[in-house]
């Protein structure tokens, strides 16, 4: 009999919410014309343009006119997911924040420059995105014409900017000094704090982007100043990720008292979304550890009733209630 005192449209949910900080594998020598065309749909929303060429999007669907008969066998969610990330990696790498700087103009300037005086309180000092982009449209005061961002890119990328700077300053980390290594401590101690990689706006992002302008440079901090820094940022990113949430967006699971059944179908359902195991980092991973280390745990029969009536939906469990000790794992929780 199985086991669940959680409902199971909420472990489905837990599931997909938590595949969502990693990213599917997409075997693009087998993906149909179907799969490429959500590919390209997914990542041209999330871009605000159409993929370029290199792009998960572009080659997908280069591959897929190859075999036109393919039939599709990779998950929408799976998709969405594998070009959500695409999207993002594309944005890193054309410039500051998702806004490419080589098709912006003295208007899309001007407007970064005022949403991140605004938001910062005073105007944005040297290696700010809002500087930059004066920089680069002194070079090309029209823009691109075919990818000029639009007004909403325009104004969230000044606010993460904004953000990322107020993160660095209260950190006492100047951006203009940070070199490949320190970035990459920031963004391992960070993303660990997070058990997700840091978004566009945290301080590793911030300090990422600046250290690929200068790598070999060193604004000598120390490592234990550096995570601090990050583990306070990971704090703030989470205070402002739950506070932006409704209750019922993200589904909650109580690890402490989640079941054997549970954690499997948590296990199954997140490897379906991702097509590979979950990584160990991953939900489904941290609840097969919490039902493993329980496993062997002491416990009387009415204690594991307790463990089971948490949940809206309860079984009792496999054995009578003798009172008696068993181990978790003997009541197959």
């Amino acid at each position: 009999m199985l086991h669940m005192s959680t409902p199971a449209p909420h472990i489905l949910g837990a599931a997909h919410h938590d595949a969502a900080h990693f990213v599917p594998r997409i075997d693009l020598k087998t993906i149909s014309e179907a799969e490429a065309r959500t590919l390209m749909s997914v990542e041209h929303k999330a871009l605000g343009y159409r993929p370029p060429p290199g792009s998960l999007a572009a080659e997908a669907q280069a591959e897929a006119a190859k075999h036109p008969q393919t039939a599709a066998q990779i998950s929408e969610e799976a998709l969405r997911l594998a070009a959500l990330a695409d999207a993002e990696r594309i944005k890193n790498e054309r410039g500051q924040n998702g806004v490419d700087l080589s098709a912006v103009g003295d208007a899309q300037a001007r407007k970064i420059m005022s949403e991140e005086h605004k938001a910062l309180g005073h105007r944005p000092p040297p290696g700010s995105l809002a500087s930059q982009a004066q920089s680069a449209a002194a070079k090309h005061p029209n823009g691109a014409s075919l990818s000029l961002p639009g007004a909403q890119t325009l104004t969230r990328a000044a606010l993460e900017d904004a953000t990322a700077l107020e993160s660095a300053a209260a950190a006492e980390i100047d951006l203009n000094f940070i070199g490949e290594v320190e970035a990459r401590k920031l963004m391992s101690e960070e993303h660990k704090a997070l058990g997700y990689r840091p978004p566009q706006g945290s301080l590793a992002a911030a300090a990422q982007a600046a250290a690929a302008k200068h790598p070999s440079a060193s604004a000598g901090i120390e490592p234990a100043r550096l995570v601090k820094a990050a583990l306070d940022d990971a704090k703030k990113i989470e205070t402002q990720r739950r506070a932006s949430q409704s209750p019922t967006s993200e589904p909650e699971l109580n690890l402490e008292t989640i079941s054997a059944d549970e954690a499997r179908a948590l296990q199954s359902e997140e490897q379906k979304v991702l097509g590979y195991r979950p990584p160990a980092d991953s939900l489904a991973a941290q609840a097969q550890s919490a039902v493993d280390r329980r496993a062997d745990e002491v416990t009387t029969t009415e204690g594991a009733l307790q463990i089971q009536s948490e949940g809206p939906e309860a079984h009792e469990p496999s054995l009578e209630t003798d009172g008696g000790a068993h181990t978790f794992g003997e009541l197959g929780l």
